[in-house]
This record gives C-alpha cells, structure tokens and sequence, in this order.
C-alpha cells in the first residue's frame, strides 16, 4: 500500500489529488523487533544496518502517480508558481517508466522506499514536537524563506484525525494521549523517515540510529555503533543523521543537460547564501527551457519529480550567491533538446506533447509569475 491509502486512482483525473485527505499519510508497517545472531535485542546506542534486498510493485500493480497538491491541501516546492493540483500516472516495464500524460519521454527508474526509519524514543519525540511546534508558533515571518517558498503549514504537528496507531484502540485513553503527541511522518528525521532519497533504492545499505526497522529486509546490528560513528550536530545524543552506502544498480547515463540558480528570487532580490532559493531557481530554469520543446510547464514539473535527474548543491562558499544545479539526462527523451542553431522547434517542427491530469485551484492566493523583458509572465 502506497502513502495514501488507496485513494489515488488510475485514471486522467486530478480531483483525487485535489481532494486527497493528507491526514491519514503515510501507512507503515512497523516497528519490527530486532535481534541479533544470539538473540540479544538491539539497544539505545545501537546502528541498525538494514541491507535492501529488493523492492518492486506487486504483480498486476506496475503503475505509480506523479502529482503537486492543491496550493490549500498540501502544495508544495512551486505551489506559488503551480497553485492547482496535477496528475501524471506511470506505468512500469521492468526498470523502465513510461507515461502516457508525458508521451516521448521514457527512463529506466531508481525504485525507492522514500521512508524507511525507525520508532523514536519517548526523548526524541518530544525533541521533534517541541522544535516544530516553535518554528510554527513563530510564523511565516520567523524564517526568511517564509516569503519564497509558500508550502504551508509550516510543519505538521500532531493531528489525531487520520491517526494510524496500530492495535491501540480507537476511543481509548491511551489512543488519545498517543494521538496528541504522535509524529507525522511528512519529514524526514534523525531516524531516517521520509528523507526520498532516490539513491536509496535495492542494494543499498542504511545505517540508523534506534532499536527497530522495517520487516522484509536484512538486518545487522552494530553494537554502539551509534556514539562509535555519528557525532550529534546539535545539544543531545540523539541529533545524528543516517548514513547509507548506495548500491550497485543505479541507471547509467552519460550525457546531461544542466541547469544552474542561483540565490536570487523571481522579483529579483538578493538572498544570502539561500540554497533553497538558488535550487529552485534552478528547477524554474529548467521548468522553462524544457517548455519550449512541446511539453506544457506542468508536464516538466512532474516530470522532474520522477525522472533520474541529478539535484546538486554546486556552490555554497562565494557571498553572497549559492549554487544549485539541476542535470537531467538527455537520453530519457525522444528528441534531441540541447541546444543548437536556429533555435527550438517552431511551427510545424514542434509536436505537442498533450497534458497531464490538472483540476482548477478555487483559492485567492496569488500567484508567482516570471518577469520577462517582453512584459509577460512565464
């Protein structure tokens, strides 16, 4: 069962993306009591080395679904740029992904879990709710990227509706306290989570922090591992970070378009050092060449949601601008798209590629459009 539940379909609407209930993510499986070759459990302290043996659709489900959210249910990285909700469905032949809501476009793909992790502690959890708490009670204008990334809210704190709580009992005493204080599993964390990070795909091997991990793979237990290799970046033991070795099945490409952005945003203002700013400069850029070749902007940006492109933080040393680049392979399309004389395709050399599944966004929020010489928007 993917994230949310069975509610999005097959189809070539983007009303269930639209009116997708975001309470009820992620289903997970889990914790898995883990012990060693002599049946000692593992302990606080302890690295979980977790090998991913494999990964895959079941057998007559070799579909999946790019999509953005409604800008006032979820939105997210351009939802100032793209408010209204967009689907484009996949279907898989072997390591290949094809769509028919980006026809000429076809790659082979990194299939990963996008969350994998392990159950905090009593400590660790508090940790997390406190912290986010705070950024959220400080609001948009306690952080300088309030006013250039518009996903809202700005973290998701504990929400009993939607809660997945395993065998506690609904109604119950102990099924509202853990409500009340339970994570959402949106982010990714200390403990590994919903970091989607698409190296960590089959034969790769996550080393994490806590005594549990998920069922169906090949554990191993590094006894102290934890104080032995991770140091905390922060005031406690428990702010350390995974580390994983990535496996040897990546897809291979050798030639690549790249995009650069830099730390200034869409109204021209200068930020300090914003790798955020400067990644998603970087996305717009490539968003807007890659329209020129018969894809609507939407396309491109589910597009670069899925495909095996290289994000990369290029440049994060020279005030006051960083560098973000974005690579994408040219291999994975059926045209050449780099650059050449006479331009991109025009008139009768340019084939439309369709659309993807999109609703209407109904809310009032404005929206962000690219200054131009001409004195459009893009």
């Amino acid at each position: 069962m993917y994230g949310s539940g069975g509610q999005i379909k097959d189809d070539d609407s983007a009303e269930d993306i639209k009116h997708v209930d975001l309470s009820c993510c992620h289903h997970l499986s889990g914790p898995i009591r883990v012990v060693d070759a002599d049946g000692v459990p593992a302990r606080p302290g302890d690295l979980l080395a977790v090998e991913l043996c494999n990964l895959g659709p079941l057998p007559g489900d070799e579909w999946g679904y790019t999509g953005t959210f409604d800008r006032d249910n979820g939105g997210g990285f351009l939802t100032d740029h793209f408010p209204h909700a967009t689907k484009a469905i996949w279907h898989f032949d072997g390591i290949y992904a094809a769509s028919r809501h980006i026809p000429g476009v076809r790659f082979a793909g990194l299939i990963h879990p996008g969350l994998i992790g392990t159950a905090p502690s009593h400590e660790l959890l508090k940790i997390w709710n406190d912290r986010e708490r705070a950024l959220v009670e400080g609001g948009e204008g306690g952080t300088t990227l309030g006013g250039v990334l518009h996903t809202r809210p700005l973290a998701l704190l504990p929400e009993p509706k939607g809660a997945l709580l395993g065998g506690i009992a609904a109604g119950s005493p102990d099924w509202a306290r853990v409500a009340s204080e339970a994570a959402r599993t949106i982010p990714g964390r200390e403990n590994g989570g919903n970091c989607d990070i698409k190296n960590l795909s089959r034969g790769c091997k996550a080393l994490i922090l806590r005594p549990e991990a998920p069922d169906g793979v090949r554990c191993d237990i590094l006894r102290g591992g934890m104080e032995q290799y991770l140091t905390p970046m922060g005031p406690t033991k428990l702010h350390v970070h995974p580390i994983f070795e990535i496996g040897p099945l990546e897809p291979r490409y050798s030639e690549w378009l790249v995009f650069e952005g830099i730390s200034v945003d869409e109204q021209g203002r200068q930020h300090y050092l914003d790798m955020s700013v400067a990644y998603k400069r970087a996305v717009l850029n490539a968003i807007d060449y890659l329209s020129k070749f018969g894809y609507t902007k939407e396309q491109v940006y589910l597009l670069l949601s899925c495909c095996p492109c290289e994000g990369r933080v290029s440049g994060i040393v020279d005030v006051p601008n960083a560098v973000a680049t974005l690579a994408i392979p040219i291999a994975i399309f059926d045209q050449d798209i780099r650059p050449k004389h006479g331009g991109p395709p025009v008139g009768p050399r340019l084939l439309r590629r369709g659309d993807v599944a999109r609703s209407t966004y109904d809310g009032d929020k404005p929206i962000t459009l690219n200054p131009c010489l001409c004195g459009a928007g893009h």
